[in-house]
């Protein structure tokens, strides 16, 4: 019995380890094809996310390069602007130039004309004045000649009354 004791545990340590080697390829065997499925998965993985990230690139690049091409023509917008606003004031300060010599001309003729009307204005007053004097000094010689005409008509009404032929005769003496 003692020989059942030992070759018991040893057949069924043989069977055992027979079914154990079995299960460890098995389980290798699926280990492999489990790693192999998921090399598989991450093969397929890596290559959409390659597939993914080159899209993702390319699409990038097309938007960068949509934006760059917006931003150039932003640019040459703002560049033809400013071009146009500098032409626009450029012509708005040829134009206020040319109206400020011609205001200029015009005022330096009107003071000219403004000066000869003042000399001309000073020309008659100074004309008018002398009219006038001369008008002052005839009412001034008239006057004295009035005056002498009334003194010499004195003069002769004294000269005529004090001489005889101015006396009334005496009146007719009357009859009775």
């Amino acid at each position: 019995m003692n020989k059942f004791y030992i070759i018991v545990p040893v057949v069924l340590l043989g069977v055992f380890l027979f079914f154990y080697n079995g299960a460890l390829k098995e389980m290798a065997a699926k280990e492999a094809a489990k790693k192999e499925e998921v090399a598989k998965v991450k093969a397929a993985e890596d290559a959409r996310r390659a597939e993914i990230e080159k899209k993702a690139a390319e699409d990038a690049k097309r938007r960068q390069a949509e934006r760059e091409a917006e931003d150039r023509a932003k640019e040459q917008k703002k560049i033809k602007e400013y071009d146009d606003a500098m032409r626009q004031l450029k012509d708005e300060a040829d134009k206020y130039l040319a109206e400020a010599d011609k205001n200029q001309k015009d005022a330096n003729a009107l003071e000219l004309q403004l000066n000869d009307l003042r000399s001309v204005k000073e020309k008659t007053n100074r004309e008018t004045f002398e009219l006038a004097k001369q008008v002052e000094l005839a009412k001034i010689a008239r006057r004295n000649a009035e005056l002498e005409i009334q003194r010499m008509v004195d003069m002769v009404a004294q000269k005529v009354g004090a001489s005889s032929f101015a006396a009334m005769p005496p009146p007719p003496a009357p009859k009775n």
